[in-house]
């Protein structure tokens, strides 16, 4: 009788706690505030804001950011990527670009040719951005390049190859030929400004490669101020003593007054001398 009251206890405990656990969990529940639930990821795509078509040049107006749900395998995430490229097939309004939509930019494969700099030059590698890189760049003309600073320019600058540097997509490499002297201040130059731009030109007006560094043009004109001439010039602006017009009042006018006179006899001959 004993153990069957013993057994009984035991049963009547475990069936309390239990009933105290499953009690206390749900005034604890009740208790805890409703957490926000996380929020999906989102992200900012390209899109076109009016239908494109095939071939059409794209404008700045023509594309926007939008977020979506999910992230669109090839789609562009900076407006700037694509503006400036040419559509390679129509693309609906509202619906992300993806790189099969846009055209690549051509690049005239010169490697026959090779990239061998005109006696006189070198070769420079320059990296700029492919979503900067203008659509009519490419290695059969010449081109004005300018930094944003309008702080050095050139003229006729040939491009001897455009490539791939990386897998990135993101950038392209512009092997561009500098004269000799011309590549230390280029140097310098690539280094400093914020950016380069390409200037498409007229066949027609294609002339002999020019180089202008401004920073180098002041210096040459501070020091050829600076120094005075060594010389005078030989047709110099000292006119001959003929041509001096003494009534401009550069001379003095003032009659000269009589002095004392002096009688001198030179054998049988008299004359007079005033001093």
């Amino acid at each position: 009788m004993r153990l069957m009251n013993n057994k009984k206890s035991l049963i009547a405990a475990v069936v309390t706690s239990a009933l105290v656990f499953v009690i206390f969990g749900a005034l604890s529940l009740q208790s805890t505030p409703n957490q926000p639930k996380p929020q999906a990821p989102k992200f900012q795509l390209v899109v076109a804001k009016t239908d494109i078509k095939k071939g059409a040049a794209i404008k700045e107006e023509d594309v926007e950011l939008k977020e979506f749900p999910i992230n669109v395998e090839g789609s562009y995430k900076a407006t700037g990527e694509v503006v400036g490229r040419n559509s390679k097939s129509d693309i609906t309004a509202g619906k992300p670009i993806i790189k099969t939509f846009i055209k690549e930019i051509s690049i005239k494969d010169n490697s026959s040719a090779g990239i061998e700099p005109s006696d006189g030059f070198r070769a420079i590698p320059v990296l700029v951005k492919k979503s900067v890189l203008p659509p009519y760049i490419s290695t059969d003309a010449q081109f004005d390049l300018f930094t944003r600073e309008n702080s050095m320019w050139i003229e006729n600058l040939k491009i001897l190859n455009i490539l791939d540097p990386t897998k990135d997509e993101s950038n392209k490499m512009l092997i561009l030929e500098i004269k000799n002297t011309d590549v230390p201040s280029f140097i310098k130059h690539q280094v400093e400004t914020k950016g380069f731009i390409f200037i498409q030109k007229n066949k027609d007006e294609y002339g002999p490669y020019r180089f202008f560094d401004a920073d180098r043009a002041q210096k040459i004109v501070s020091a050829s101020a600076a120094k005075p001439p060594s010389k005078l010039p030989e047709t110099g602006n000292i006119p001959k003593i003929d041509d001096v017009d003494i009534s401009s009042g550069f001379f003095d006018k003032t009659p000269v007054k009589s002095g004392k006179q002096v009688e001198v006899i030179v054998g049988s001959t008299k004359s007079k001398v005033e001093f």
